[in-house]
């Protein structure tokens, strides 16, 4: 399955609990990074990403819902 029909189907609660969750997973990745523990170095990247897509899908959500209410 798309990683993001995945995102999409999920709620906006359990949305922004993650991109918490994989925000402070990015920072820790970084001081590892910077003291030479980090094992995979593309992780941080791969979390950047799935961060981004999910901050997009709560951005379409958001317009979606304010066109909505400028229709009425």
């Amino acid at each position: 399955m798309n990683p993001m029909t995945e995102i999409r189907e999920r709620s906006a609660d359990d949305l922004m609990r993650d991109v918490a969750s994989m925000e402070h997973q990015i920072w820790e990745l970084g001081f590892q990074e910077g003291s030479e523990k980090a094992g995979d170095p593309s992780k941080i990247r791969q979390l950047r990403r799935r961060v981004a897509r999910m901050l997009t899908v709560l951005r379409e959500r958001e317009l979606a819902a304010s066109e909505a209410g400028s229709d009425e």
